[in-house]
């Protein structure tokens, strides 16, 4: 595959787990009180929370990858991607993605992480991807896996802004023409903002009050890359951070609140990077998105990093 050809998302599946919780019984853990539990259902739509209670993050990855390798084959996969936003991903496994390599039977992959873009590195581990697969072996393909899981309930709050549940994605990338088209990316970081929940209370808000636009902008710029309009967009597949933001940032784009596809917000809440990747597989399996059909991924991380990808919906590859 040359390096000017789009690589192909051959085949995206989710692996979140059965378990949840609604977020009333993580009020106590999180040191919510009423009206800060009231603000995050009702204002920001989050109702339950992916919770992989009796599962460790290796069970996730491997998780998402049988589904999506199901009846492929394994030996064309050349590359493991684990693309993760905490950096300390599990304790005291220092062999986990070899763990998982192993498991999925992936004989012939080199694998390797990718993280320090926080949220948004899972949208851009398909650039990664790209650049891989550009000097690779006709037929060789790149299985990318997002996930993480958190250690303890008191890691799963962003204040004021949403809850963290467990969950992973995985996408395989190869030449088959019947899958996904990448178009066209943005990735943008705001460096100022580099200490994430660390910062002082002037940055804290003036963060605030830069992000839908950022997000915007990005998507935007992702727009502009693909050579299309916003209301070319089927779709757009988003994090699940809250439901709260978007009726800014569409207002920018200039794009009809409801083809933002918010569904798992109150189901899963953010599944850090995997959520873009969740929401495409889920939007797909319930028919919200047809061959032909542009959707526009995005995600924002703490850092400041925003990232967007534009993405032609293929005929489909499922086995």
């Amino acid at each position: 595959m040359s390096l000017l050809e789009a690589p192909r998302l051959e085949r995206v599946a989710s692996f979140v787990p059965e378990t949840s919780l609604p977020v009333a019984d993580l009020a106590g853990p999180l040191g919510l009180d009423a009206t800060q539990l009231r603000f995050f259902t009702r204002f920001l739509g989050l109702d339950r929370v992916a919770v992989a209670d009796g599962l460790e993050l290796a069970d996730l990855l491997a998780g998402a990858g049988e589904r999506v390798l199901a009846g492929a084959d394994r030996d064309s996969v050349r590359f493991l991607v684990h693309a993760h936003t905490m950096q300390h991903v599990a304790v005291a496994t220092p062999g986990l993605l070899e763990d998982v390599r192993q498991r999925l039977r992936l004989h012939r992959a080199t694998a390797f992480s990718l993280s320090h873009l926080n949220c948004v590195i899972g949208i851009h581990a398909l650039h990664v991807a790209r650049s891989l697969l550009a000097t690779a072996a006709p037929g060789d393909r790149v299985l990318v896996l997002t996930g993480d899981k958190v250690l303890m309930h008191e890691a799963r709050l962003i204040r004021d802004t949403t809850i963290q549940g467990d969950g992973a994605a995985a996408v395989l990338l190869g030449p088959d023409p019947r899958g996904d088209r990448v178009l066209g990316r943005a990735l943008t970081v705001l460096g100022q903002f580099y200490r994430g929940i660390d910062c002082d209370e002037a940055l804290q808000l003036q963060y605030k009050h830069v992000y839908p636009d950022a997000l915007a902008q990005v998507m935007q710029d992702a727009l502009d890359d693909a050579r299309v309009e916003a209301a070319d967009i089927a779709a757009i597949l988003p994090h699940n951070v809250n439901k709260l933001s978007w009726k800014r940032i569409t207002g920018v784009l200039g794009v009809p609140r409801d083809r933002v596809f918010l569904d798992n917000v109150g189901k899963y809440a953010h599944c850090y990077s995997s959520d873009p990747f969740i929401n495409l597989a889920a939007a797909r399996a319930d028919g919200r998105v047809d061959p032909g059909d542009l959707v526009l991924l995005a995600s924002a991380g703490l850092g400041a990093t925003f990232a967007a990808a534009v993405v032609e919906i293929g005929e489909g590859n499922q086995g």
